[in-house]
């Protein structure tokens, strides 16, 4: 009897052991706790940009014991490569996926299905996604496009012919921010006009380098190049550079100072915007996170990432909850170094 009590003892004492040590991944914790799986889909891997997204992800995850926080993506940006991962994630059965969609409308059958199994969707960079739990912006889109178009128009000095790229024709933030800088324009600025409708160069500082060259051939008279996507102002300025257009055509838009700080430096960019990838992506899984234990998120509610402490909330066109934090950036040949590290290197 007294081997069988010692038998009994080392087999409860081994499992207790298994449940403590276990996986962060498996489905609960040690005590019964859930523990949730959430996984950020990005539109490309192997960018600066989305590194930062990858940095949120590992910090939200180390934050919090009860998830299983990452980043997946794939090499290209393929719609269709996304709607795989995204599927893949499905059959997984994972709590949480959240996407930066390549092509928002691809997605609708995979999110349709995904939610169907109780799956939470929610996405970023896709204000007007539907079907979807959740949305989440770092600002409003036409406000953060219109504002860099009046820091393009005051150093044009008002007038001239500026070009807008976009990264994808099908992407809904790209174009959000431009239809924001068309309408300043408009509004604000009627000496300026464009180029041309606006071009795509596929999320590629080549295909961007090779466009702004054969813009810049096309048309001597452009003063300007405004850039949406990550590609565009390193490919734009390093056209300019080639060019020999320094101080008279210039490149702005969206970009990090890692990617586009030397030509900040040179003046053939002068000015970049951006939202913080990485405080995006934590603010997006802590949405998920809030979703997915029944907590409500309200305007006013508080993400925990810079920029993001005081949301607003509207619900876009297909009834999706757009949550808007107020976290752009600016930074110029002015304000660089504060983004330099001692060494020199850039801290974004």
């Amino acid at each position: 009897m007294r081997k069988l009590m010692v038998l009994l003892l080392i087999l409860s004492l081994s499992t207790a052991f298994i449940a403590c040590s276990g996986d962060k991944g498996t489905a609960t914790l040690s005590g019964g706790d859930k523990q949730y799986e959430i996984v950020l889909v990005v539109k490309l891997e192997g960018v600066a940009w989305f590194d930062s997204t990858r940095d949120g992800m590992t910090r939200f995850n180390n934050d919090h014991s009860d998830v299983n926080a990452y980043q997946i993506g794939h090499s290209t940006a393929d719609p269709a490569a996304q709607v795989a991962l995204v599927n893949d994630l499905i059959a997984k059965g994972v709590d949480a996926i959240l996407v930066i969609p390549n092509d928002p409308a691809s997605l609708v059958p995979a999110f349709r299905n995904a939610r169907s199994q109780g799956i939470k969707i929610l996405t970023h960079e896709a204000g007007t996604q539907s079907d979807a739990d959740y949305d989440v912006e770092a600002f409003d889109n036409h406000a953060y496009g219109a504002h860099m178009l009046d820091v393009m128009a005051e150093w044009m000095g008002g007038e001239g012919v500026w070009q807008p790229f976009v990264g994808h024709l099908t992407s809904p933030t790209h174009n959000q921010w431009v239809d924001g800088e068309i309408a300043r324009a408009r509004e604000r600025w009627p000496g300026l006009r464009e180029a041309g409708d606006r071009l795509e160069e596929q999320e590629q500082q080549e295909i961007a380098y090779q466009k702004s060259m054969e813009l810049l051939q096309a048309n001597p008279n452009v003063r300007a190049i405004m850039g949406s996507a990550m590609g565009t102002m390193p490919g734009a300025a390093r056209a300019i550079t080639e060019r020999g257009l320094i101080g008279r055509v210039a490149a702005f838009g969206t970009c990090l100072p890692s990617v586009a700080g030397d030509y900040l430096e040179s003046g053939a960019a002068i000015s970049l915007h951006f939202w913080v990838p990485a405080d995006a992506a934590y603010a997006t899984a802590m949405a998920a996170y809030k979703a997915l234990k029944g907590e409500s998120i309200t305007p006013g509610t508080d993400l925990k990432a810079k920029g993001y402490n005081n949301i607003t909330i509207t619900p876009n066109e297909h009834g999706v909850p757009i949550i808007y934090g107020a976290a752009w950036v600016d930074v110029n040949k002015g304000n660089l170094g504060e983004w330099r590290n001692p060494d020199g290197s850039y801290k974004l």
